[in-house]
C-alpha cells in the first residue's frame, strides 16, 4: 500500500471513529441537564468493539451561578475497572473525544503526561495529535502498566483532570504451572499444547490458534500460530527484529520457555497473520515469521536449562 493511500485510509478510519464518539458523546450529553453540574465524559476508543471512558479527577466548574471544585487524588494512584482500562501494544492508536454535542463546549488538551501506575512521577509527555474533535494517542511506551493524565481545559467553564489505564505490551508468567509441564519431547503435543495455552500472547490482540510440531529430523521445533482478535483485525502490531520491538522481545521470552521446557527442542518459529483465521490453518496468510534457535538462545543467555529462575527475565508475580 503507498503512503498515499494509508494516509487516505488513516482519515478514514478516523472519520468513522470520530463519528462513533460523536454519536456516544451526544447521547451522553443529551441526558444530561443543560446546566450540567460536572465536566462532561471523555470517550476513549481504539476501534467500534473496544470502548472504554477515562477517569474524572479533580476538577473546577462554573455552571450559571453555581461553582464546583472538587479534588481527587492523583489520577496515577486511581483504582480503575475495566471500564477505564485498556491493553495495547506500543505503536497502536487510542481515540478519545468528549462527550458533548458539537459546538457547545469548546475545550483544549492543557497537558497530556505518562505515569506509572502507583507513582505521581511524571515519566514523559504523550504523544498525540488532534484531528476534528477527536484526540489521537500514540502509544510509545515500551511493556508496563500506564495512567495516561489528561488536563482538558474548558474555558469559562472550567477545567478537569482525567485519568486513563493502559496495559502496554505485558506478560505475565505462571511460573510454577509452566515448569510442571516439563516434557522430554517435542512429539508430545499434549504438553506442548498445554505449555502453549499457560503462555501469554506477545501483544495486545494476539490469540493463538494453531500448533506445528516438526518432529521429522532436527532440529526438532515447535511452531506457534498467531492472529489478532476478531474486534482486532488488520491491528495488531508485528514484530520488528531489527531494532527489537516488545513484540519481539516478547516473543523471545516465550521461546525460551519452550526451549528450557522441552528437552530435544532446537528451534521456535512465531508465525502471525493479520487477520483472524476462519476455522482452518492456511499456512499462506501468515506472512510474519519469526525463528529462535536454542544455539542462538544460549549464546546471549548461558544453559537454558534454568532460565525460568532468571527473575531479570521471568519476575515473580
Amino acid at each position: 500500500m503507498g503512503k498515499r493511500s494509508r494516509k487516505v485510509s488513516q482519515r478514514m478510519i478516523i472519520g468513522v471513529l470520530a463519528i462513533i464518539l460523536a454519536g456516544s458523546g451526544l447521547y451522553s450529553y443529551l441526558s444530561r441537564d443543560k446546566n450540567q453540574s460536572k465536566p462532561p465524559v471523555l470517550n476513549v476508543l481504539m476501534n467500534n468493539s473496544i470502548r472504554r471512558e477515562a477517569v474524572l479527577g479533580s476538577y473546577e466548574w462554573h455552571s450559571g451561578r453555581k461553582s464546583v471544585i472538587a479534588d481527587a487524588d492523583h489520577p496515577a494512584m486511581f483504582e480503575y475497572g475495566e471500564s477505564s482500562t485498556l491493553e495495547a501494544s506500543k505503536g497502536q492508536k487510542v481515540y478519545m473525544s468528549v462527550a458533548q454535542n458539537e459546538g457547545e463546549l469548546p475545550h483544549s488538551i492543557s497537558s497530556f503526561e505518562v505515569y506509572r501506575k502507583g507513582s505521581r512521577e511524571k515519566l514523559e509527555d504523550a504523544k498525540y495529535s488532534v484531528n476534528g474533535e477527536t484526540v489521537v494517542l500514540d502509544i510509545q511506551e515500551s511493556s508496563g502498566d500506564y495512567v495516561y493524565m489528561i488536563r482538558m481545559d474548558y474555558g469559562d467553564k472550567g477545567e478537569a483532570h482525567y485519568g486513563l489505564h493502559i496495559l502496554v505490551d505485558q506478560q505475565s508468567f505462571s511460573l510454577e504451572n509452566l515448569k510442571n509441564l516439563k516434557t522430554p519431547y517435542v512429539g508430545d503435543h499434549g504438553k506442548v499444547g498445554a505449555i502453549l495455552k499457560e503462555m501469554p500472547v506477545p501483544g495486545s490482540g494476539y490469540v493463538q490458534q494453531y500448533m506445528g510440531l516438526k518432529t521429522e529430523k532436527e532440529p526438532y521445533g515447535v511452531i506457534v500460530y498467531y492472529e489478532p482478535k476478531e474486534e482486532l483485525s488488520g491491528n495488531i502490531i508485528m514484530p520488528e527484529k531489527d531494532p527489537a520491538n516488545e513484540i519481539y522481545l516478547n516473543m523471545e521470552k516465550n521461546a525460551l520457555v519452550l526451549l528450557s521446557l522441552i528437552d530435544n527442542a532446537g528451534q521456535v518459529t512465531f508465525r502471525v497473520r493479520n487477520t483472524p483465521s476462519e476455522g482452518q490453518l492456511e499456512e499462506d496468510e501468515y506472512k510474519t515469521s519469526i525463528t529462535f534457535t536454542e544455539t542462538e538462545l544460549s549464546e546471549k543467555y548461558g544453559s537454558l536449562e534454568n532460565i525460568l529462575e532468571n527473575r531479570e527475565l521471568f519476575p515473580e508475580e
